[in-house]
C-alpha cells in the first residue's frame, strides 16, 4: 500500500500515517499476547525450583537437629502449599503444584498435614513427598534410618 507522488521531477514512495499506526497496533497485540507466554518459567523449571527448596529445608532441618541436639520436625502442609521448621521460615509454594506427603503415623497432624521428624543422631520417621505439576513429577524421599533426603524418580 504504498502511495507515490509526483513532485517536480521526482517521485516520493512511503506509507501513510494511517498504515503506520495499524502495523503498530497490530504489533503492540501480538506482543501483549506473547511476552507473558515468553516470561513464565516452564513448569520443569517450577517443579524443579520447589525440589530443591524442599529438599533443602529437609537437609537444613536434619543439620540443625544434629548441631543442637534436639529433635526438630519439618512440618509440610499439602492443602496450604507451605512447609517449614523452627529453624526454616515457613515458605509457600504455587497452588498449581500438587503435593502428596507420605509420613510415618505420629507425625501425621492432619489428613493434609505432617512431617518429618530428625533425630539428634541424625535419623528421621523418614517418608514420601510426591509433587506433582501437570504432567511432570518429582519425589523426595527421607530414608529413616540414615535421615538422608534423596530426589529422584526411585529414590
Amino acid at each position: 500500500m504504498t502511495s507515490t507522488q509526483e513532485l517536480g521531477n521526482r517521485s516520493v514512495a512511503g506509507f501513510s500515517l494511517l498504515e503506520m499506526l495499524v502495523v503498530m497496533t497490530v504489533l503492540a497485540l501480538v506482543a501483549a499476547i506473547a511476552l507473558p507466554q515468553l516470561t513464565r518459567p516452564s513448569d520443569t523449571l517450577r517443579l524443579q525450583t520447589v525440589t530443591r527448596e524442599l529438599y533443602g529445608a529437609l537437609r537444613v532441618t536434619r543439620s540443625a537437629a544434629i548441631a543442637r541436639g534436639t529433635d526438630i520436625v519439618l512440618v509440610i502442609d499439602t492443602d496450604d502449599r507451605t512447609f517449614g521448621s523452627s529453624v526454616v521460615p515457613l515458605k509457600t509454594f504455587a497452588v498449581d503444584i500438587v503435593a502428596q506427603l507420605k509420613v510415618a503415623e505420629p507425625e501425621r497432624i492432619t489428613s493434609s498435614r505432617g512431617g518429618f521428624r530428625f533425630f539428634a543422631d541424625g535419623t528421621s520417621t523418614g517418608g514420601d513427598l510426591v509433587l506433582h505439576l501437570r504432567d511432570q513429577e518429582a519425589k523426595i524421599c527421607v530414608n529413616w534410618l540414615t535421615g538422608e533426603a534423596l530426589s529422584g524418580p526411585s529414590c
